[in-house]
């Protein structure tokens, strides 16, 4: 867009300058001192004297707006001397300049105009301007007799586009601007009846583009604007007082921002103001306060360095925030060291448990078998107190094979002597760690590894009921 300005820019002068001579139209000349306003303050471009997030927005929106001034500027001085290769009966070279005009600003309405005027002459050159004229004379006054004032008024644009000096054109649009600009006054007058001051506003500023002039208008608009501010501040001030009573201090501060916007300068708003920064302030201060204690560092920095925003002493925080920092490294450190004295006590204990089962299960090897004497033998193996017919595979009164005093095939043998099985105290403590294992395994769902190691635990102590337990646990989960 920028290369197609400066082209059309050039080729302007260009054509100004070779029709210098012959042409001498008016056109509008930047007065003595206007340049100095059209570049700004370059001083500030990089926008490090500007004090805050709204007035650098501001800066840049009048940056815009000078650059659609100058651009708007440029884009008149292409349409004059479009208008004048019309006039000359050039209509090709105009219609391709009202085109690039277009194609920068498509709501150029003259443009629009011009190159289908220049269109319609080249294309049909046998038809005269007049009759062009005249055609649109009577759409004119067939939009007015059907009520489309806007429509008509439209129409005599375009008349008086290609023919700026046509007087019959002038004396109709003074008469349907002064009917549209009744119609609006009276929409206006409606509105403000109603109390909608903004409608009422928008309808009279519409009246006032056509009645340049009417200082009763102007009068009612000024009047307008008055009441309308003070009806949005006092929307606005029951807005910010709700939020202020719930406790929703930063909206309530947004709110009363905005009224500042409104109406500057009301020390009412200006009061609330500086006491809602303190208290806001404030609430950041202790929420920082109670994460700090809560070991919580980054939100309490976090906390402080709002608290600071809000007008918070800086050096204050700043001390806070630098404290807070250095506890979360203390705190990580620590965590650390943990960590790792913790691993080392695992280890450590893991090694005690191993060693404990190594030494259970030399014990075993290493336990003699008890000898028993029955019936004048001495059988290795052989439990203590039991039934001599009661050995697997004997026969006579009292046995397996006899119908006196026979065990049936699911009778279960009852325990003579105490118990059977004996575990040294090695055989406990590693049988005992070997279920720990396996718990935290099954704790991690490691359910393979759980099973071993209550295995191990089941052999080392066969009294162990917890690992017997946790074994028909996990066979179950396992299924």
């Amino acid at each position: 867009m920028r290369k197609n300005l400066i082209l059309i820019f050039l080729f302007a002068l260009g054509t100004s300058s070779v029709q210098a001579a012959s042409f001498r139209k008016e056109i509008p000349v930047r007065q003595h001192g206007k340049e100095e306003g059209m570049l700004l303050d370059l001083s500030k471009i990089s926008m490090g004297t500007l004090n805050d997030v709204e007035e650098k927005k501001q800066y840049l929106s009048t940056v815009q707006l000078e650059k659609q001034r100058i651009q708007n500027y440029t884009l008149r001085m292409v349409y004059e001397n479009a208008y004048l290769l019309y006039k000359r009966g050039d209509y090709q070279r105009a219609q391709e300049m009202a085109q690039t005009i277009l194609s920068i600003d498509p709501n150029f309405k003259q443009a629009q105009t011009l190159a289908k005027q220049a269109n319609h002459m080249g294309t049909y050159g046998t038809i005269s301007e007049a009759q062009v004229i005249e055609a649109k004379f009577q759409e004119t006054i067939r939009l007015y007799d059907s009520g489309r004032l806007v429509e008509a008024n439209d129409k005599l644009n375009e008349i008086l586009t290609i023919q700026p000096g046509n007087s019959k054109a002038q004396s109709w649009k003074r008469k349907i601007d002064y009917e549209i600009a009744k119609e609006y006054t009276r929409r206006g007058d409606v509105a403000y009846e109603k109390e909608n001051y903004q409608d009422a506003l928008d309808a009279w500023y519409n009246a006032l583009l056509m009645r340049k002039d009417d200082p009763k208008l102007v009068a009612k608009i000024s009047e307008t604007e008055n009441k309308l501010r003070k009806q949005q501040v006092a929307d606005s001030m029951k807005q910010a007082m709700e939020f202020y009573n719930k406790g929703q201090f930063v909206e309530a501060y947004a709110v009363f921002e905005r009224i500042t916007k409104i109406q500057p300068g009301d020390p009412r708003v200006q009061k609330y103001m500086s006491q809602l920064k303190n208290e806001i302030a404030a609430g950041y201060y202790n929420a920082g306060n109670k994460s700090y204690n809560s070991n919580r560092f980054d939100q309490a920095i976090s906390y402080w360095t709002n608290a600071k925003k809000w007008g918070a002493d800086s050096s204050t925080m700043d001390s806070l925030i630098k404290r807070a920092r250095n506890a979360k490294e203390n705190h990580l450190r620590v965590k650390q060291q943990q960590a790792v004295i913790a691993e080392q006590k695992a280890k450590e204990a893991e090694e005690k448990a191993q060693e404990a089962e190594e030494k259970a299960q030399q014990a075993l090897e290493e336990e003699p078998i008890e000898t028993v004497m029955i019936d004048g033998e001495i059988i290795p193996g052989a439990i203590p107190g039991a039934i001599p017919g009661a050995i697997s595979g004997a026969t006579g009164t009292g046995g397996i094979g006899s119908s006196v005093g026979a065990v049936g095939a699911n009778e279960a043998l009852p325990t003579l002597g105490g118990t059977v099985n004996r575990v040294s105290a090695e055989a406990s403590a590693a049988s005992r760690a070997k279920y720990i294992e396996g718990l935290d395994a099954f704790n991690q769902d490691d359910y393979e590894r759980a099973r071993q190691a209550w295995i191990v635990a089941k052999q080392l102590d066969p009294g162990n009921s917890d690992a017997d337990l946790g074994l028909r646990k996990v066979e179950e989960l396992m299924r």
